[in-house]
């Protein structure tokens, strides 16, 4: 879940050091933009006063990271407020995205109240088709995240598996479908559970012949950027922050190769899948968890897309449960 708040006092605590330092910037006047600082203006003082006293020890802490925020030569550097929902293939999932596109130098500020938290997709879509009483299947209705994600297509008995899900509720009336989403055992029994396993099966599948799936699917779901993550925790007044460079962007010493955040290296191997487990050690039915080599992990929770559940449609939710081995963390005191 995104703490708005924070993310503008984020911003503004990165404009702060920039100023502090005489640094060209520029805040990109957008859609965006304009929809966090009203969030800014609508909030009560205290509590402005409070998400800056946690940024901003924080941001500087990032920019003793970063030789690159302080360039001064060349085009104005650009901050800019971005959404959760834009497609991670396309864009990033931080919040903020600090750009000099004329060094080529861009960083990501995740600012979530888990920070670990990518992005909600659509998945497994499908147009019904019923005709006579009978549903037609056509296997191309079904979405293929193989082809998307991989550049290697489903198989056919993944495309078998969802489609037997599907046909455990296309036959309902809406009344009827309405009702029986409320019953756990039809749920997580006929169709979260049986959906995600079918998933599990087909990746394990499409990674067991493709050495290049597991950095794919980080790839994929990671997006272009690597990114910073802030979380603040108030009943110690500090705020955890960390880091992944899986892309080598954070960093980054001027005329160096070497870096002052570790870069993570990509998984090469997919060690387990199963369902995962809650707080309690309970096993979550609608959460399945792809265990790589290097401490990568994807966890896949299934839902039903709220605003569209009258037609069926599911959604996933893809997130990173833990970050992956020589990532950098830290934790820093709030100011006074």
């Amino acid at each position: 879940m995104i703490n708005s708040l924070l993310v503008v006092g984020t911003a503004m605590a990165f404009e702060e050091i920039l100023k502090e330092h005489d640094v060209p910037h520029e805040l990109v006047d957008d859609d965006e933009s304009r929809e966090f600082h009203k969030i800014w203006e609508s909030a009560d003082d205290k509590d402005r006063k409070l998400v800056f006293r946690q940024a901003l020890p924080a941001v500087r802490r990032i920019a003793e990271h970063e030789p690159y925020l302080f360039e001064t030569a060349g085009d104005p550097l650009r901050i800019r407020f971005n959404y959760l929902e834009r497609k991670l293939h396309v864009d990033s999932f931080g919040e903020l995205l600090l750009e000099r596109p004329d060094i080529n130098w861009n960083i990501s500020v995740s600012i979530k109240n888990d920070a670990r938290i990518i992005s909600a997709l659509p998945v497994a879509d499908r147009a019904r088709n019923i005709k006579d009483g009978r549903v037609i299947n056509i296997f191309n209705e079904i979405d293929d995240f193989g082809e998307r994600i991989f550049d290697v297509p489903c198989t056919n008995e993944y495309f078998n598996d969802v489609n037997e899900v599907l046909l455990t509720f296309e036959p309902l009336t809406n009344e009827e479908w309405m009702q029986k989403i409320k019953e756990p055992e039809f749920l997580y029994g006929k169709l979260i559970s049986p959906m995600l396993r079918a998933i599990g099966n087909e990746v394990s599948r499409i990674m067991k012949y493709h050495p290049e799936a597991p950095q794919k699917m980080i790839d994929y779901f990671y997006g272009k950027y690597d990114y910073y993550f802030l979380n603040p925790i108030a009943e110690l007044e500090v705020t955890r922050m960390g880091a992944v460079n899986c892309h080598g962007q954070l960093g980054r010493i001027p005329n160096s190769h070497h870096y002052y955040t570790t870069k993570v290296k990509y998984p090469t191997e997919l060690l387990e899948v199963r369902f995962a487990t809650g707080r309690r050690g309970e096993i979550l039915k609608d959460t399945i968890k792809f265990a790589f080599d290097g401490g990568w992990e994807l966890c896949m929770t299934l839902s039903f897309d709220e605003e569209h559940i009258e037609e069926r449609n599911f959604s996933l939710n893809v997130y990173l449960p833990t970050t992956p081995y020589n990532s950098y963390r830290d934790q820093v005191n709030w100011d006074k």
